[in-house]
């Protein structure tokens, strides 16, 4: 795997679906996506345990962990990350 897309999030459930779809429609697909999940409280687990089910186009690697602040969520993304290039993509 060449690239590690990483998504730190914190309640977004509402704006995770629209990276979903960007990321969908990418046409270079040697790349994961991984989430880690900073103690969310809205239905973000959920809807990253349906897009799982659901997808059949992406790589994704979810994770949750307690709130700790966004450092820390940066910090696992990069210990889960298999590619050779990580990218941060924010969920806004």
């Amino acid at each position: 795997m060449l690239i590690t897309v990483f998504t730190p999030t914190y309640n977004r459930a509402k704006l995770l679906p629209r990276v979903y779809e960007s990321l969908c429609k990418q046409t270079y697909r040697d790349f994961e996506w991984v989430i880690v999940d900073d103690g969310s409280r809205d239905e973000t687990e959920s809807l990253i345990d349906k897009l799982i089910i659901d997808n059949g186009q992406l790589t994704i690697r979810y994770f949750r962990q307690e709130n700790g602040g966004k450092h820390r969520a940066i910090n696992r993304g990069v210990k889960a990350a298999q590619g050779e290039l990580f990218l941060i993509l924010d969920s806004d």
